[in-house]
């Protein structure tokens, strides 16, 4: 992973917080040994979310939540939906394999089933094993409420990033360096829907003229198939074709 550069000057700060969110948001791609799965993984995401994961099962397997000056249920709410939130961004899909819905979706499906089922239900059942526990249908709702909050919000915010990335990826300015090109190239996974340069050796060349300008011109030979038939013999080109005759009417007196 590249490092991520600090601006130097007033023009560059502007731009810190696209280029940070830019940076966070990055995909690499990853490989599993025998299988060529069209995943890609953002690593930031992946350091949040274990930092997330620690905290909840701190506070999900101890007594400090009930320390906290905040409701038992709001909580879980706000844990789950941030938790969830940030898990779904670890996964992204290339480009090339989103046209198929069932990898458009699999981050949908994969968060839904690891935040929303494992952690929001199965995670209670066994907290209620722990002696110091007590299981109560209540935590339950909330985990499930603030997961399909964060689940919902981050589909939206991954897709309007997504919608954003690809106009500027259409309209790219001409100003633009190539490390930002292929940056952005490489985080397409592949698929290059501009080309990345502008040749102008080839707008130098002049425009070459087919010879076949006019497919019904007679000096072309197309075909050349078979030979001249006495009826096609051409006179010599210096001599002059004959002119038509002129039709004449006559009118004869009975």
């Amino acid at each position: 992973m590249p490092p991520f550069k600090f601006p130097l000057n007033l023009k560059d700060a502007r731009k810190l917080p696209s280029r940070l969110a830019k940076y966070v948001m990055k995909s690499h791609e990853f490989h599993i040994p025998k299988y060529d799965l069209p995943i890609r993984l953002r690593p930031w995401f992946l350091v949040f979310t274990c930092i997330i994961m620690l905290i909840l099962a701190f506070l999900g397997f101890t007594n400090f939540s009930r320390s906290l000056p905040l409701n038992d249920k709001l909580l879980h709410f706000m844990c789950f939906c941030i938790a969830t939130a940030i898990f779904y961004f670890i996964i992204d899909v290339e480009e090339s394999a989103r046209r198929i819905w069932i990898w458009r979706y699999s981050g949908l499906m994969f968060t839904a089933f690891t935040c929303t089922f494992c952690g929001g239900i199965l995670s209670e059942f066994v907290q209620a094993a722990l002696p110091y526990k007590v299981f109560d249908w209540g935590d339950i709702l909330a985990n499930l409420l603030g997961s399909s909050l964060g689940l919902y919000i981050a589909f939206h915010v991954e897709r309007y990033y997504r919608h954003r990335r690809e106009i500027a990826r259409l309209y790219q300015p001409l100003s633009a360096t190539i490390s930002d090109l292929e940056d952005e190239e490489e985080d397409l996974g592949g698929t290059q829907l501009l080309p990345t340069h502008i040749n102008h050796a080839a707008h130098m060349k002049p425009p070459k003229f087919s010879r076949l300008t006019d497919v019904w011109d007679e000096r072309e030979e197309l075909f050349g198939i078979g030979g001249d038939s006495d009826d096609e013999t051409e006179p010599p080109a210096g001599a002059s074709r004959p002119m038509p005759e002129t039709p004449r009417i006559v009118i004869s007196h009975s």
